[in-house]
């Protein structure tokens, strides 16, 4: 996976770049302390992914949620990975299929080489993905969805962290057949129909996580 980093904070930016390189997984193409030097890179066309920090600091014009806009305006298919110290999930742009592509972790979950790999590689095929930490599986069984199982709250959970099924099934030492049958059954509990609907049906289910839980850990807001 080729990335790009920005990060302003040059320890925590060289760290990570040496862990994602360790992994022999990644190349990282440059890291930046600002948008600006990442929106003057004539290597940004080659990334698969780029990993921004939210707060960018005074010497860069844009912050991470900006410049991950802007960068998917000039390229479409980038995947983007958000890094913040807060517990809150803030976009300029309202959640739809413009969504997709898109990951939210926080800072000291990345200690775990393993998640933000997972994000990249979810990002990457346009997936939705969501910090562990900001997930509350007894949240979801109640109000609209007080009919799903702990299991079926334990897959969404997963299916939002960014595990494939083959991920999910040997997380929890089960068939990838169960899990497969499972994880359909959780799309028709969640009421996303796989078979019409224009936005993958794992998309689709992060994003109706984050949206339950936005008054919670999550604050979204929707601004045109």
């Amino acid at each position: 996976m080729k990335v790009i980093l920005v990060e302003d904070e040059s320890l925590f930016r060289n760290l990570l770049r040496t862990a994602l390189e360790q992994t022999r997984e990644v190349q990282v193409l440059a890291a930046h302390p600002s948008s600006t030097l990442t929106l003057n890179d004539p290597r940004m066309h080659e990334a698969d992914a780029v990993v921004l920090d939210i707060d960018l600091g005074p010497d860069s014009p844009l912050n991470g949620i900006q410049l991950g806009h802007k960068l998917r305006e000039e390229h479409p298919d980038l995947g983007i990975v958000l890094l913040s110290n807060h517990s809150s999930l803030v976009f300029a742009r309202s959640l739809g299929t413009d969504f997709t592509g898109w990951a939210y972790l926080l800072k000291k979950s990345v200690q775990d080489i393993s998640i933000i790999l997972r994000a990249l590689k979810s990002v990457i095929e346009g997936e939705v993905v969501l910090d562990p930490q900001l997930l509350k599986p007894e949240r979801m069984l109640q109000g609209p969805f007080e009919h799903l199982t702990p299991r079926q709250a334990e897959l969404w959970g997963l299916i939002t962290q960014g595990y494939t099924n083959a991920a999910i099934a040997g997380h929890l030492g089960l068939s990838q057949k169960w899990i497969d049958n499972a994880v359909s059954g959780l799309y028709v509990a969640l009421g996303l129909d796989s078979g019409q609907s224009r936005v993958n049906p794992r998309v689709a289910a992060a994003l109706l996580y984050a949206r339950t839980i936005q008054h919670g850990f999550l604050t979204v807001l929707d601004n045109e």
